[in-house]
């Protein structure tokens, strides 16, 4: 039984209970020392990797997992599955301690699932070494990462991610060496057609429906160029950084009742299936690092985001109260069409009981108000003055937004309805449109030397491993690109 157990395939049935589909299989039981999974939507690939994961923890005593991710939630999420996974009653018992990030076997295996950054790599050795989402995460970090696997005997990397980026980043030139046979190296390609849950007859349907590089991207698991994307991959990846976000709960935590971390807020109401969103924007303490590149313009950062599908608006709006009392939100951007109308109302309503100073205003968000903040974003990104966090779904939605000319020469923006959702996007966009760059200018006298540990964009801006906003009350305004609606919105 327990040399039985040793085939993966065998461990996931009987153990998981979770049969291994043909295309699965085929990847656990690659011997290559270095295994590439090129994916698309749904494919199967969070629960390879964890089955993965769990087979070399339970069958080898001392064996050491260490999973990065691309983005905290991301983390969070492959953490859940593989925790999901062993809480199976004929593994649960090996189980000495599960949480938020670690899994503890009695034989002394250990799984750890993490956010990409450099602090994580550093000095570690590992077993085994899963890189999720790798298309996102840096060419440095893996560079960095890869060290962690040259002193343990038989040790394995395994690789998987949608195709994002362009084809010299290191996730595309390791899935192509082993696409071309290279030694030591295996790739796998699996569009969504590769699961057996996914509905043929439907993604047919969105193959007509969709432009053709959203389909051969998200379901063929291609790479394409993003003539149609409103931002390229290598916009939005020379932005991101590896900084920790501030969570209301962090926030409260550090400065108490004061509310010193200030910015502007905006807000994407969903209906239905659709999530309800919250991101921040604000000017960057950046201890004018970044002088002799922006001069005296400061730089922009998101210190937070979340979105939560399904959430009655009663209860997101008492998250957004607990946001507010914790950050100085200056203004909130919030749509008003669509749903959105009474949600703002019942907001500026809560804010005021709660004693939370902030401004609500109302937006109506149409053609020329996307064109207007998404343009606005384009030009910090491409002037280095917007810094993001590596947050996989953001990414994505940004990516995922494409532009058209209208018949009267208006650029119409847009995420295809079948890429998934854009509520980070347009909360991000309402966020972007309350940001002055004409008054967030300040005269640095002395340019403090970077930190040894100072983070660094792909477009080379310097930020601090704790980076806070900076108290410029004229950075913020009243939001900006739209046309009143019937109610008078912005």
């Amino acid at each position: 039984m327990v040399d039985g157990l040793r085939d993966v395939r065998v461990f996931a049935e009987r153990l998981i209970g979770e049969p291994l589909w043909p295309h699965q299989a085929q990847v656990a039981l690659s011997p290559a020392r270095t295994r590439v999974m090129c994916c698309g939507r749904q494919a199967g690939k969070s629960r390879t990797l964890a089955v993965i994961a769990l087979h070399g923890a339970f069958t080898q005593a001392g064996y050491r997992v260490l999973v990065l991710s691309a983005g905290e939630d991301a983390a969070k999420d492959l953490m859940a599955e593989i925790s999901g996974l062993a809480s199976s009653p004929l593994l649960a018992g090996s189980v000495v301690d599960d949480n938020a990030s670690r899994v503890t076997l009695t034989n002394g295996s250990t799984i750890r699932c993490v956010p990409a950054s450099e602090k994580q790599v550093r000095g570690k050795s590992v077993d085994l070494l899963i890189l999720d989402e790798a298309a996102q995460i840096p060419d440095e970090l893996w560079r960095a990462a890869r060290y962690s696997i040259i002193a343990r005997p038989e040790s394995r990397v395994v690789l998987a991610s949608t195709p994002f980026g362009g084809r010299d980043r290191f996730f595309a030139q390791l899935y192509h060496l082993g696409t071309n046979g290279a030694e030591g190296y295996a790739s796998f390609h699996w569009p969504s057609t590769v699961s057996p849950l996914v509905d043929a007859a439907l993604l047919e349907d969105w193959r007509r429906q969709d432009p053709e590089w959203v389909f051969r991207q998200e379901v063929l698991a291609e790479w394409v160029e993003d003539e149609a994307a409103y931002f390229t991959a290598e916009e939005l990846l020379g932005a991101v950084a590896d900084y920790e976000l501030w969570s209301p709960e962090r926030v409260k935590a550090a400065y108490g009742h004061h509310r010193p971390l200030g910015g502007a807020a905006g807000l994407d109401w969903g209906f239905a299936q659709d999530a309800n969103a919250v991101v921040l924007m604000a000017p960057l303490d950046d201890r004018g690092w970044n002088h002799q590149v922006l001069g005296e313009d400061v730089p922009f950062y998101l210190p937070w985001l979340e979105s939560h599908a399904r959430m009655p608006y009663g209860d997101f709006i008492d998250r957004l109260v607990t946001i507010g009392s914790a950050f100085d939100v200056r203004c909130w951007a919030s749509e008003t069409n669509g749903v959105g109308g009474a949600p703002t109302q019942t907001l500026t309503e809560r804010l005021w009981r709660a004693g939370v100073q902030s401004w609500v205003a109302p937006v109506w968000t149409d053609t020329r108000r996307k064109q207007a903040g998404f343009g606005a974003m384009k030009v910090l990104l491409q002037q280095g003055r917007l810094v993001l966090p590596r947050h996989p779904e953001l990414l994505r939605q940004l990516h995922g937004l494409q532009f058209t000319h209208s018949a009267s020469g208006m650029v119409q923006i847009s995420v295809p309805a079948r890429i998934g959702h854009d509520d980070l996007a347009m909360a991000a966009m309402q966020a972007v449109s309350c940001l002055s760059t004409t008054y967030a200018r300040r005269s640095v006298r002395r340019v403090r030397r970077p930190e040894e540990d100072a983070l660094k964009t792909g477009y080379g801006l310097l930020i601090p491993q704790e980076a806070v906003p900076l108290a410029m009350p004229a950075a913020i305004t009243a939001p900006s690109g739209g046309e009143k609606s019937p109610e008078n919105a912005w």
